[in-house]
């Protein structure tokens, strides 16, 4: 029964695969006309490589140089790495020519002039300009604290490059201001614009600046940071 499942299995497995090798074949017998095209073809393959290589430029290897480290620095570093020294270095050329050359009014610089200063960048620098508008200029340097995201250390790093050398400042007219405009300012909540506006309608226009103390909502710490962002006239 072995022998017979054998023979069998030998018989049909060889004429499977005589087939299969006969199709093969006859799959790769050109025609006399195919046989040419096809050599024609690798023939111009051939060409278009060979002129393809003498027309492309040969890359060449740049070779770099770096001076060479002193024998007596135990530290090595790799090519294009800066040290700590010298980061701190130049920071602190930095500062000192910031400091000399590019100190800035901080009511007349543009942000493009701000985020050259130390940690400011893009987005502080647009900040303050944006803030600064709100209140009508800066008549501090410390207002610059109430500016978001500005910390005393950035603070301190920015605060000696700056300086307020003209307090032209944009001024409210307590008797011609409406709630809006005075809302408007940071330092002016909505319920104290309010009160203004209405004392003002009941008592008549504001002789003087003092008056806005008798608000219920205005203390003395508030009216000092408003007053200077007021007229009566």
């Amino acid at each position: 029964m072995m022998s017979l499942f054998i023979y069998f299995y030998e018989k049909y497995t060889c004429s499977l695969f005589s087939i299969l090798i006969k199709s093969f074949i006859k799959h790769l017998l050109f025609k006399r006309k195919e046989r040419a095209a096809l050599l024609i073809f690798l023939y111009l393959l051939v060409c278009v490589k060979l002129v393809f290589s003498f027309l492309h430029k040969r890359s060449t290897l740049v070779q770099y140089e770096f001076p060479e480290t002193s024998q007596n620095n135990q530290s090595t570093r790799l090519p294009g790495k800066i040290s700590a020294e010298e980061v701190e270095s130049s920071i602190g050329s930095f500062r000192t020519k910031t400091s000399n050359d590019f100190a800035f009014d901080i009511n007349l610089v543009d942000s493009l002039r701000l985020k050259k200063l130390p940690g400011v960048g893009v987005v502080y620098a647009s900040r303050i300009v944006r803030y600064r508008k709100l209140l009508g200029g800066f008549y501090a340097k410390e207002q610059l604290l109430e500016v978001y995201g500005i910390d005393s250390v950035l603070y301190n790093t920015i605060v000696p490059y700056l300086f307020i050398e003209k307090k032209s400042l944009r001024k409210l007219n307590v008797n011609e201001s409406s709630i809006k405009d005075f809302n408007a300012h940071p330092y002016i909540s909505y319920s104290v614009a309010r009160l203004i506006v209405r004392y003002r309608k009941h008592h008549g226009d504001y002789e003087s600046l003092e008056e806005l103390k008798r608000l219920p909502l205005v203390d003395e710490q508030l009216f000092r940071k408003i007053v200077l962002y007021l007229k009566l006239e």
